[in-house]
């Protein structure tokens, strides 16, 4: 353990502070009960919710709502699903190739074996061909996993394919729960799952709060870029204003990313390299403030000093 400019760096095990990707923390657990207690929701927000998520079925991950939209095309081991992605990065989550495969195979071009495309729009940025990818005239599954209040010119995003993927711990401060949209009319819903009354209170109620998240999340990204551009790194992600990050994704300057993963982490700081790429990303959620953000910096920038 290391006193270190009034922050402790390495503390003791159970004694770390969390700093996760997701705003969910310890004391979201009171919340989120005092919530399923006393749901008051406007119909207002009702209409919103439903007008956003469409016709949707709870899950109780992203990982379950892909499983489930993969499940509906009777694919065979020989089908190919096409994997498109915003950045073209080689590196796929191995969330979505796991429950692919659990199907049939993936490629990263389109072949003659070709069922399915599968969208992923990656950290915020919306893959902006979606019309190229219609004329293929093939079903189409679009993941907002870590998009969920992110759309393109056309306000489309989450509507050009037969299913979207939410994943609602990603930018809500709850435990479990994915969203699958359905735009397709032959899907069957499941509304009989024992957890799907409690997710509903839980999301709608923080769905209420979407325009603070979003101006919260990029009021973040951008306080926490112009502190790390002072410390070299510059932005991957060049945001518009229909996109909302999920996470902050910077350019490394020469860093040993590996070592500073495996450093941010034993801080308890939730972090990771964006493999295929030279680049790393941190937390940036609406429950960051600025002591919070100030805490990530300055762990970063004793990393750098120690690592000369």
């Amino acid at each position: 353990m290391i006193f270190h400019k009034d922050q402790i760096i390495d503390p003791e095990n159970f004694r770390q502070p969390s700093f996760f990707i997701s705003p969910f923390s310890t004391a979201d657990l009171e919340r989120n009960d005092a919530i399923m207690k006393n749901p008051n929701v406007s119909d207002d927000s009702l209409k919103e919710y439903n007008a956003f998520f469409g016709e949707h079925e709870y899950c109780l991950s992203g990982k379950e709502a892909i499983f489930n939209a993969l499940d509906h095309y009777n694919l065979k081991k020989d089908d190919q699903v096409l994997i498109l992605t915003t950045t073209s990065n080689l590196y796929i989550s191995s969330c979505v190739t796991k429950e692919i495969e659990k199907f049939c195979g993936w490629s990263r071009e389109k072949t003659d074996n070709t069922k399915l495309i599968f969208i992923i729009h990656e950290f915020g940025k919306v893959f902006h061909d979606m019309e190229t990818i219609k004329n293929y005239n093939l079903p189409i599954i679009e993941d907002c996993a870590m998009s969920m209040f992110s759309s393109d010119e056309k306000e489309l995003i989450g509507q050009y394919g037969d299913f979207t993927i939410y994943s609602l711990p990603k930018f809500f401060p709850i435990q479990f729960g994915g969203i699958l949209k359905v735009n397709c009319k032959n899907y069957s819903i499941n509304k009989n799952k024992a957890y799907q009354n409690h997710l509903q209170k839980v999301t709608l109620h923080y769905f209420e709060d979407s325009e603070n998240i979003k101006k919260k999340r990029k009021d973040n990204n951008n306080y926490l870029i112009l502190e790390l551009c002072k410390l070299g790194f510059t932005p991957y992600f060049d945001y518009s204003e229909r996109e909302t990050p999920s996470v902050c994704m910077f350019t490394n300057n020469g860093h040993d990313l590996p070592k500073l993963k495996v450093f941010l982490q034993r801080n308890g700081i939730e972090c990771s390299i964006f493999y295929g790429k030279d680049a790393f990303f941190i937390p940036v959620n609406q429950a960051l403030g600025k002591f919070e953000m100030d805490y990530i910096i300055n762990l970063i920038t004793f990393f750098i000093n120690e690592s000369k």
